[in-house]
């Protein structure tokens, strides 16, 4: 059975969480190679966090709780994908931190 779990409402969303969740270059690269298709969603294993299991679910969990990834059980693992509206939430934010870490083009609004 598919696990429930805790999303922020777009406007519960704070910019110093937001924030300290980018400061840690593994969340921002998983947020930059979400950023680059927005509307795609992909499995977890698929993303290039080191360490053990626990330590990308708590990876997973702070971009969750910052409110910048939507997150998905799908009973065997989990999904991630860029949360819809962010941008419209911090516009701009996401295209200067696909820039700056090396991403193509701006995440759709």
């Amino acid at each position: 059975m598919p696990v429930e779990l805790f999303h922020p409402s777009l406007e519960a969303v704070e910019l110093d969480a937001v924030y300290a969740a980018l400061a840690d270059r593994h969340r921002r690269g998983v947020v930059v190679r979400l950023a680059r298709t927005p509307d795609a969603e992909v499995a977890c294993t698929t993303l290039d966090v080191p360490g053990a299991k626990s330590t990308r679910s708590y990876h997973w969990k702070v971009l969750r709780e910052a409110g910048l990834i939507i997150q998905r059980s799908t009973g065997t693992g989990m999904r991630l994908r860029l949360r819809p509206g962010f941008e419209r939430r911090f516009p701009g934010l996401l295209g200067n931190l696909l820039s700056l870490e090396g991403g193509h083009g701006a995440p759709a609004p």
